[in-house]
C-alpha cells in the first residue's frame, strides 16, 4: 500500500509536468478543447491501480541440509525473549508518512469545504429568488460583484445586483450562456475531483501550480464552447463582458466565475483568433487519447515478480550439495543446473570453489538424540499474555486522548480568520472596520468593496490592444473595430475605478 502510495505520486508529478510543457503548443495547434483534455492524464493516474506481478522461471540447484551444522548453529544462535521484544521501542516510520500524508489530506480538504460552505452561505443568504433554468437557480445577489456558477447536487448561477447596469443586452447573454455552459459541460464536478486531487498532493508545489493551468484552460476551453455556436460579430461582446467581469476576482476554488484577472490577456487574445476546424479538434483529441494511453502505460506500478526467495547468506556452510545429484549429472555429462518448476529450498548460485583435499572416511557413530527445548511454563505464558494486553490497552487510551484533544471548532476559527486577512490583503478600497467587527461580518463588508483590480484590469486591456495591433491574421478593419471597442470599456472602467 505505502509502496503503491510513493509511486503514485511521483507519476502523478511527472505527468503534470509533461502536461505544463505541452498545453501551449496545444491550444495553438488543436485548440482549446484539446489542451484541456490532457489534464485527465494525471487524473487516470491517480485511479490507476497497480499491476499484478508476473513470474518467470528460474534455474534451480537442488541442496540437502547437514541436520548436525543445523542444530549446532540453532543452539549458538542468540535468544531473543518474550519479554525483551515487548520491551523494545519500534518506530514504523513508513506507518508515520502514511499517516501524516493521509491527515493532511483530510485538513485540506476540510479547509475547502468550510471555505465554500462559508461563501455560498453569505451568497444567498441575501440573494432574491430568481429563475430556474431546468435545475439551475438563477439568481441575484447583492453580495457577489460578478457572475459564477457554483454548486453539484444544488446547481447556481449568481449574478450581482447591477447586472443590468454594468452589462449591455449581448453581453448580459453571453455571460448567462458561459456560466450555463461550465453547468453542462460538468466543470463544476471535475473542480471538485481536481480539489481532492490537489488535497493528496497538499505538501506538492507543482500540483499546485498545475491546478492553477488547469483551471485556465478550463475557462478557455468554456470560452471555445460558447463563441463555437455564435457568430463571429459576437466576439467584441463577449470580450468586453470579460472584462467587466474581471473585477470580480475568483470567489473560490471549487466555482467557475467568468473573468478572473488571471490570464485575461491569453483568453481575449484566444477569443480573437479564427475558429479550429473539425478535423483540427478530432485529430488534437485523438492524440491526446494516445498520449495517456502511451504515459499511464509508461508510469503504471507494478514490477517482475522474484523468481524465489533466496537463501540467507547464515545458512550457506549448512548447505552441501547432493552427493548423489552431483554424480548423477557428471556421468550424464552435464555441468549446468536444470530449470525446476518447485523446489524446496534454492540459493543463488555462487563463484566455483576451489577443489579440496580428499577426506578420510571414518565409521559412523551411535545417533545422538536431539536436544528439546524447554517449553514455556504456565506462569511465562501468563504474563507474556498479560503484558501485552496492557501495552495493547495503553496504546488504544493513548489513541483515544489525541482525538479527544481535537479543535475542531478552533480550526473553524482559523479558516475564518485566514479568509478575512486574505481578503483584507486584496481589498484596498472597502470601508473602515468598525470596532469589534467579527470575522464573518468583515468578510461581507470586504466582499461588498472590493474594487482593487482596477490596475490589473486596465493593465491587462493594454496588453491585449497590443497584442492585437501586432496580430497579423486580423484585417486592419478587424483591429480598429476591436481596438476601439476595447479603449472605450477601459475607460469606462477607469471612471468607474476613479469613484
Amino acid at each position: 500500500m505505502i509502496g503503491w502510495a510513493v509511486e503514485t505520486l511521483a507519476a502523478s508529478t511527472l505527468l503534470m509536468l509533461a502536461v505544463l510543457t505541452l498545453r501551449g503548443p496545444f491550444a495553438r495547434r488543436f485548440g482549446a478543447h484539446a489542451a484541456y483534455a490532457l489534464w485527465l492524464l494525471p487524473a487516470l493516474r491517480m485511479l490507476l491501480p497497480r499491476l499484478p506481478d508476473v513470474a518467470v522461471p528460474t534455474s534451480v540447484v537442488r541442496f540437502h541440509i547437514d541436520p548436525a551444522r543445523l542444530l549446532a548453529a540453532r543452539h549458538s544462535a542468540p535468544v531473543l525473549t518474550a519479554q525483551s521484544a515487548l520491551s523494545a521501542p519500534v518506530i514504523d516510520w513508513l506507518t508515520t508518512g502514511l499517516l501524516l500524508w493521509l491527515g493532511g489530506a483530510v485538513l485540506y480538504l476540510a479547509w475547502q469545504l468550510v471555505r465554500h460552505r462559508r461563501l455560498m452561505k453569505i451568497a444567498l443568504e441575501h440573494a432574491g429568488s430568481g429563475a430556474r433554468l431546468g435545475r439551475i437557480h438563477i439568481r441575484r445577489s447583492p453580495l457577489v460583484s460578478g457572475p459564477f456558477a457554483a454548486g453539484i447536487l444544488r446547481r447556481h448561477v449568481l449574478l450581482p445586483e447591477d447586472f443590468d447596469q454594468r452589462y449591455s443586452p449581448a453581453e448580459q447573454q453571453l455571460a448567462l450562456a458561459h456560466e450555463l455552459a461550465h453547468h453542462r459541460r460538468g466543470d463544476l464536478v471535475a473542480n471538485a475531483a481536481a480539489i481532492v486531487f490537489l488535497a493528496l498532493h497538499w505538501f506538492n508545489p507543482i500540483a499546485h501550480w498545475a491546478y492553477r493551468a488547469f483551471r485556465a484552460d478550463q475557462e478557455l476551453a468554456c470560452d471555445a464552447t460558447v463563441l463555437g455556436a455564435e457568430s463571429p460579430e459576437r466576439r467584441a461582446d463577449y470580450g468586453r463582458a470579460l472584462i467587466k467581469a474581471a473585477q470580480a476576482g475568483r470567489p473560490a476554488a471549487s466555482v467557475c466565475a467568468l473573468g478572473p484577472t488571471t490570464q485575461l490577456r491569453r483568453r481575449i487574445m484566444m477569443i480573437t483568433q479564427s475558429r479550429r476546424s473539425r478535423a483540427c479538434r478530432v485529430g488534437g483529441l485523438a492524440l491526446v487519447t494516445t498520449l495517456t494511453g502511451l504515459g499511464l502505460g509508461l508510469t503504471a506500478s507494478g514490477s517482475i515478480a522474484s523468481p524465489s526467495k533466496m537463501a540467507p547468506a547464515a545458512l550457506a556452510p549448512l548447505l552441501q550439495p547432493e552427493p548423489s545429484r552431483q554424480l548423477a549429472m557428471a556421468e550424464a555429462g552435464h555441468t549446468a543446473p536444470t530449470v525446476a518448476a518447485k523446489t524446496e529450498l534454492v540459493v543463488s548460485p555462487g563463484a566455483p570453489a576451489p577443489p579440496s583435499a580428499p577426506t578420510v572416511v571414518v565409521a559412523p557413530g551411535p545417533p545422538t538424540s536431539p536436544v528439546t527445548p524447554a517449553p514455556l511454563s504456565t506462569e511465562q505464558v501468563r504474563a507474556i499474555s498479560e503484558e501485552a494486553s496492557r501495552a495493547a490497552a495503553e496504546a488504544g487510551e493513548q489513541a483515544r486522548q489525541a482525538m479527544a484533544k481535537v479543535d475542531y471548532s478552533g480550526m473553524q476559527r482559523e479558516a475564518l480568520a485566514e479568509a478575512r486577512a486574505e481578503l483584507e490583503r486584496e481589498c484596498k478600497h472597502a470601508k473602515p472596520a468598525p470596532a469589534g467587527e467579527s470575522d464573518t461580518a468583515a468578510i461581507t463588508r470586504l466582499s461588498l468593496g472590493c474594487a482593487d483590480v482596477g490596475n490589473a484590469v486596465q493593465e491587462g486591456m493594454r496588453a491585449a490592444i497590443e497584442e492585437i495591433r501586432k496580430n497579423t491574421e486580423l484585417s486592419e478593419a478587424q483591429k480598429a473595430s476591436i481596438i476601439a471597442a476595447l479603449d472605450q470599456t477601459r475607460t469606462a472602467l477607469a471612471g468607474q475605478f476613479s469613484h
